[in-house]
């Protein structure tokens, strides 16, 4: 029998009927299935039930919108870009609490919208039964969560795989669906999240630590490789050689009605009748649409995708500005006005603005 699953026996033992919570982590590719496998089938052998549980289950994005989602994070500027990365924000922590909660107290759990590695989406359906008796509920994924997550856990086994093995495996799961840069990067942004997680783990729950490699032998805490870079989507600019000119519109007050103090999630957002419309007009005529605003970065992921679903079109947004006065400055060519001003009463619209 592996030493862990010894470990694991006496902690049941000193709890007696009630069922315990095991947390494993561990890179991307060390072997948490694997070892969660292994376990499972000496415990049944000792007459003990236990239940797998996947935290990738309650991932909350699809593989496409997810990627879409760091790629425009990336467009509001690199700290809301290290924020979209750092996979703490992938999984819906609360949902895995609840449901580890649930097995606490001997009962069944349904996701009905569990998301699948092996397609991307976001569309299995997971039925897991209770342990009507005292048990073992394995929690298994990369990052376990926050302390409310990690102070519920009554066993947490590391796996201290060596990053090369890590990344070997890797490479063998997923060439038939990902390039090798693809690859590389994704194990970039993951050793960069597990990094964070790993040193919270040692700071604030060392007791309840199990560290082991593959074949479940207890050993020392895995190395920890710091990441100093992490990849960045890579852009081409758009043709703008052969376009009319360029329109730069202000946001609050001329495309949607002004609020006093903006929210983070746009949620307030109200458009002003003929803002789509125009817009739209505008890029038919063949001009270059920027948008303008005193909003930081970090406000305009989510009021980007709000503006889109409602059908405004533009190319770019200028966030950041200052609130004072914004001047035009250009030079005329023989003799053709070259930079014209239109200002309008807040919350007008740009609806009879004319631009031919």
């Amino acid at each position: 029998m592996m030493q862990i699953t010894e470990s694991i026996i006496n902690r049941i033992n000193q709890l007696k009927e009630q069922p315990i919570l095991v947390g494993i982590s561990g890179r991307a590719g060390s072997g948490k299935s694997t070892i969660a496998q292994k376990i499972k089938e000496e415990l049944s052998n000792r007459g003990i039930n236990s239940i797998f549980y996947s935290g990738d289950w309650r991932f909350r994005l699809d593989s496409q919108t997810r990627k879409k989602f760091i790629e425009e994070k990336w467009l509001t500027g690199l700290d809301e870009y290290l924020r979209a990365i750092n996979q703490f924000n992938w999984w819906d922590f609360e949902k895995i609490r609840e449901d580890l909660t649930a097995f606490k107290k001997r009962e069944s759990i349904l996701i009905k919208n569990g998301y699948d590695r092996e397609t991307g989406k976001k569309d299995n359906i997971i039925e897991l039964a209770s342990l009507k008796e005292g048990g073992v509920i394995f929690y298994e994924n990369c990052i376990l969560g926050g302390s409310e997550v990690l102070s519920n856990l009554d066993i947490i086994i590391l796996l201290n795989t060596p990053d090369n093995v890590c990344f070997q495996r890797l490479v063998e799961k997923d060439s038939k669906r990902r390039t090798f840069p693809e690859i590389l990067a994704r194990e970039l942004m993951t050793f960069y999240s597990e990094n964070i997680f790993f040193k919270f783990l040692l700071e604030k729950f060392p007791q309840k630590l199990l560290v082991c490699d593959s074949n479940g032998i207890i050993g020392e805490f895995l190395q920890i490789a710091e990441v100093s870079y992490v990849p960045v989507p890579i852009f081409f600019p758009k043709e703008t050689k052969n376009l009319k000119g360029a329109i730069f519109c202000d946001l609050d007050g001329t495309l949607i009605k002004h609020v006093p103090v903006p929210s983070e999630t746009g949620e307030e957002i109200e458009i002003i009748e003929g803002s789509a419309e125009k817009l739209k007009e505008f890029k038919e005529k063949g001009y270059y649409l920027i948008l303008v605003t005193s909003r930081p970065h970090y406000k305009t992921f989510s009021i980007l995708n709000k503006l889109k679903s409602f059908g405004m079109e533009f190319d770019q947004i200028i966030s950041d500005l200052p609130v004072g006065a914004r001047h035009l400055i250009n030079d005329s060519k023989d003799q053709e006005v070259r930079a014209v001003s239109h200002s309008l009463e807040r919350n007008k619209g740009i609806r009879d603005v004319r631009i031919d």
